[in-house]
């Protein structure tokens, strides 16, 4: 065990890290009890390999130790009790439809409710690491903070649906979206075209979209626009009810859609599914 941690650690350092993640490994539901007493053996190994450099305590699991009340207060406890005060946790979703969308499950919303404001209490920091917009929210809620990403695949840790295609037949185009702060929700780009022209729609313009106004949609600029609209949205969390304000922005939002006449509804996947249950988790 200790030349594992000391190696997986060392690759950290010579990666360049300026935080170290403990070397720890999936967290398993299956016997709640062994499985957090084996990491939190592996964290303090970790720990005495670190000594007192800056490191995180780095578990992986699934969502049910946020929907499950038994594992996530077992989660909360091991958290609290712990001396490390800095905690980087990634949890596996079940699968987020519409892609690029957010978690809509109130289980797990109420789980992330729980857990950040559980820890914020106790002076813990909780990251949520590949968690997009819902980790925005935690962060409302009391988290420390959250990861999010260019690709799908860092803004959700989520299980993904496999695209089967007959041999030979060519793959669908690539749908070009992006991300409209109005609504908190990226969509088709044609429909975020369609809506800035539209009464009560609010620009949040970055260099990104400028350059995408003076050129031409691409990829590359649509997930740098996303990025740092996404940045912009934390910092203005910096206030005394950061989940205040983060409703705020969400019951905005969900204004601008119930206004649309039913011709200018959206649809598919530019129709935001989350900015309700938001609301209510951040009352």
């Amino acid at each position: 065990s200790a030349v594992w941690a000391k190696s997986v650690l060392d690759a950290q350092r010579d990666a360049g890290a300026s935080v170290l993640l403990s070397a720890t490994g999936w967290l398993s539901e299956a016997n709640a009890t062994k499985s957090l007493a084996a990491a939190m053996d592996w964290i303090a190994e970790s720990r005495r390999q670190a000594g007192d450099g800056p490191m995180w305590a780095n578990l992986t699991m699934d969502s049910k130790w946020l929907s499950d009340t038994s594992l996530r207060n077992a989660l909360i406890d091991e958290i609290v009790e712990s001396a490390e005060r800095a905690w980087y946790l990634r949890f596996w979703w079940p699968e987020v439809k519409p892609r690029y969308g957010q978690l809509v499950d109130d289980a797990l919303l109420r789980g992330y409710r729980e857990l950040a404001t559980a820890t914020a209490v106790e002076g813990k920091r909780v990251y949520l690491a590949n968690s997009g917009l819902t980790g925005w929210v935690a962060t409302a809620l009391g988290a420390a903070g959250f990861s999010t990403g260019q690709a799908w695949g860092e803004q959700a840790f989520a299980a993904v649906r496999p695209m089967g295609s007959q041999k030979g037949a060519k793959r669908p185009p690539k749908i070009p979206r992006m991300f409209d702060s109005t609504v908190l929700h990226t969509m088709d780009f044609n429909e975020y075209s369609r809506l800035r022209g539209l009464p009560k729609h609010r620009e949040y313009s970055t260099p990104y979209s400028a350059e995408i106004d003076a050129d031409v949609h691409t990829a590359e600029r649509a997930s740098l626009h996303y990025l740092l609209a996404v940045g912009e949205l934390t910092a203005g969390l910096n206030g005394t009810r950061p989940n205040f304000l983060a409703h705020r922005r969400a019951r905005r939002g969900q204004r601008f859609i119930d206004g649309l006449s039913p011709v200018d509804q959206l649809n598919g996947i530019s129709k935001p599914l989350h900015l309700a249950p938001w609301m209510k988790l951040l009352r």
